[in-house]
């Protein structure tokens, strides 16, 4: 039995289509970009930068949804909720699902 997929195929299918050539180029800018934003949540949570924290949620919610990732997208979206109501001291088990949910999604793209 075949694992359930962390990345929309009917999306993929059509990013295909519509890129071409230019997926896998899209998709290696969508792991590194947002591996970087990821990368940085830790560390804006401890230091409570809202700011730069609730953007960087909102870049990865975005870019999440456009490659199919909408798990990815949805934990996203918890964290920019929190960073808008002005409260990420308890962001911390979503920051470990984001970053989970991404290491899953990075190896199904890679897999593509």
């Amino acid at each position: 039995m075949s694992k359930s997929s962390v990345v929309d195929k009917g999306i993929i299918t059509s990013l295909k289509e519509i890129m071409g050539d230019a997926f896998s180029m899209l998709i290696n800018t969508f792991i590194d970009d947002t591996g970087k934003l990821i990368q940085s949540m830790p560390e804006l949570q401890q230091q409570n930068d809202l700011d730069v924290f609730t953007r960087n949620a909102h870049s990865i919610k975005s870019s999440s949804a456009n490659v199919g990732a909408l798990q990815l997208s949805s934990i996203a979206a918890d964290l920019e909720a929190m960073g808008k109501n002005g409260d990420i001291s308890d962001s911390k088990v979503q920051i470990e699902a984001l970053i989970n949910e991404f290491n899953a999604t990075c190896i199904e793209l890679n897999d593509l």
